[in-house]
């Protein structure tokens, strides 16, 4: 403690993010402060009355700080750094069911409408779609309603006519590809779909009503009972409105409910006046409230698009939570604190009410699976004896074909749970033939490079504990390549016929208890991985994607193969070789390196 009250005292009065560790050196907490000193000292030199700030408190054996310029690059800062530690006193927005959003592009000549669950800071964006409205139903219905085109190829002005696709017999595009309709025509007809998807239902209805009857008049009847059907997901549309909000209103409201030590965000979506979407966040631990908000909206709108003008919260502290909102979206968004007995006020009590249910019904199932990972990652440090209690875990496996499409996967399991996030997966570039071996090299060399680099998130992060899907072959390898990076922490590898557990430089497998905690974390981490190859492996099949191209090459087989990356080490290299040095490779003949440098140079 002497040493951190001795750091407390050299803190400057600057803004801030502070990190606190415990005595493995990991990290606990991290905090923002508009003056590091004040808010740092007050942990250390005041007596703790909240119970979690306390037991934090009493968990750092050391802090870090950074000083930044000013308020906002603290709250950039301090979002980064949770999302690439995950540290337990933080609020973890956990990995949930990804809603299904409309997109559309402006920016393009004829812009087209698509279902999307990613963010592109360059598309519009409508939704969350949920609670009974399908995002496809909708699409459906703009299909029916506007004739806008549905295919991806590239339009513009200038471009020569090509001949319409069925579509547009159909009636249900405007053939933009064949210069049919103008580029002004074309954006009326987007502007509508807009206003429909905003929230304005009467025009969709009187064109899918008009529709309707010709088709039937026509004895079209298929036709007919489609859009009969699209009215009727209109209806179920037009009955989530809230009637009493009076205009089309874009709110998302967040209300936070906790029964001590587990809590719920609920968030209510409501756009075009209509209740969209309800979506409940389960959140095992924050020290304040003010920080419970700030931080959970911050890293909700890391994945959800902030299209609203309006947010809606209890009345606590808001000051962060405005600035970041501004900073993100690039203009002032209201947040309302509402009054009692007011509309605004009564969206917030269902938000609350949805999260009170939300606890009641998932406490139980939410306790044990929160003390079963909690365990887990304590029980396998103490059957393997551990250096440390392995909160970041990273598992790795290898996948191929007979020798081809062989690929890595890296899979992470945070706190005892997956963190399908931080997953990545390597297409291996240095082996192109059956070596588990040489594939394993490749990417922990890849890995650990990229540590060195800090760019993305997951590798950023050093793992507490890295997993080897194989036997002691796989571990020595693993040993003499994390050493030479000076990888400081735990390794082990798993067998997969008996379960053995291998230890570098420990000739007896640990064998740990069937059923037990440290088993199932270590099985959850090594199937995930397998799994996660097993996909990529198949996805690069079905695409037939050779890597690199030499399976398609005349005269070309495996052995040369081995040949070529023995001698260049590399794909890329291969690629860049000139016709001499091809020649020069053992076991290549002229002809053969003819082909190959044709290959590689068609143009």
């Amino acid at each position: 403690m002497d040493i951190i009250l001795d750091k407390v005292k050299r803190l400057p009065h600057d803004p801030g993010v502070y990190i606190m560790k415990d005595k493995d050196e990991n990290i606990i907490y991290v905090g923002k402060a508009k003056d590091l000193k004040k808010r740092v000292s007050q942990y250390f030199l005041r007596k703790q009355e909240h119970i979690k700030v306390r037991n934090m408190v009493e968990n750092v054996r050391d802090f870090d700080f950074y000083v930044v310029n000013d308020e906002v690059e603290a709250l950039a800062l301090e979002n980064n750094l949770i999302k690439k530690h995950q540290p337990f006193y933080n609020i973890l927005l956990k990995d949930s069911k990804t809603y299904a959003y409309i997109k559309i592009n402006l920016k393009e000549d004829f812009p087209r409408f698509e279902i999307s669950r990613r963010l592109n800071k360059n598309d519009k964006y409508f939704g969350p779609y949920m609670a009974g409205v399908s995002a496809k139903e909708v699409l459906s219905i703009l299909d029916y309603a506007f004739q806008l085109r549905k295919c991806k190829l590239p339009l513009a002005e200038n471009k020569k006519p090509i001949k319409p696709c069925l579509f547009k017999e159909m009636h249900m595009c405007s053939a933009p590809c064949a210069k049919l309709i103008s580029k002004k025509d074309y954006n009326l007809e987007v502007n509508e779909a807009i206003k429909f998807l905003k929230g304005d239902t009467k025009h969709v209805e009187e064109i899918l009503n008009e529709k309707m009857r010709i088709a039937s008049e026509n004895e079209n009847y298929e036709t007919a009972l489609i859009l009969r059907d699209r009215l009727k997901m209109l209806e179920k549309l037009k009955s989530k409105v809230i009637t009493s909000l009076g205009s089309l209103v874009d709110y998302d409201v967040f209300s936070l409910n906790t029964s001590g030590e587990y809590s719920a965000m609920c968030v209510l979506n409501i756009r075009g006046g209509k209740l969209q979407g309800v979506q409940t966040f389960d959140i095992l631990n924050f020290l304040d409230t003010n920080e419970a908000y700030t931080q959970f909206i911050m890293q909700y709108y890391g994945t959800h698009p902030l299209n609203v003008d309006e947010i809606i919260m209890p009345d606590i502290k808001t000051d962060e939570i405005e600035l970041f909102l501004k900073d993100k979206a690039g203009k002032k968004i209201v947040v309302t604190k509402p009054k009692i007995d007011s509309v605004k006020f009564k969206l917030l009590d269902m938000a609350e009410k949805n999260a009170h249910m939300h606890i009641e019904k998932n406490l139980e199932r939410t306790i044990k699976q929160v003390n079963a990972s909690k365990g887990a990652v304590r029980q396998l440090k103490a059957d393997l004896n551990l250096s440390r209690e392995p909160k970041r875990i990273e598992c790795y496996d290898i996948s191929h074909t007979y020798g081809t499409y062989t690929v890595a996967s890296m899979v992470v399991v945070q706190n005892g749970e997956k963190a399908p996030k931080m997953y990545r997966k390597f297409k291996i570039e240095t082996v192109d033939f059956i070596d588990d071996f040489a594939s394993m090299r490749e990417v922990l060399t890849r890995r650990m490079e990229e540590l060195k680099k800090g760019v993305d998130i997951s590798f950023s992060s050093m793992p507490d504990l890295i997993i080897i899907d194989g036997g002691k072959g796989q571990l020595s390898v693993a040993v003499d390549v994390l050493g030479k990076y000076g990888y400081p922490n735990d390794l082990i590898s798993l067998a997969k016929r008996e379960e053995e557990v291998f230890k570098p430089h420990e000739s007896r497998p640990y064998i740990l208890k069937k059923g037990g905690y440290s088993l199932r974390l270590v099985q959850l981490a090594r199937d995930e991985a397998h799994r996660f190859a097993i996909t990529f492996n198949r996805s690069l099949r079905a695409k037939g994607m050779y890597r690199g191209g030499l399976e398609s090459i005349s005269g070309v087989g495996p052995v040369t193969r081995r040949a070529l990356l023995s001698n260049f080490k590399s794909i890329d290299n291969i690629r860049k070789a000139s016709l001499e040095e091809l020649s020069s490779v053992k076991g290549i003949s002229k002809k053969t390196a003819e082909n190959i440098f044709k290959h590689f140079n068609k143009n």
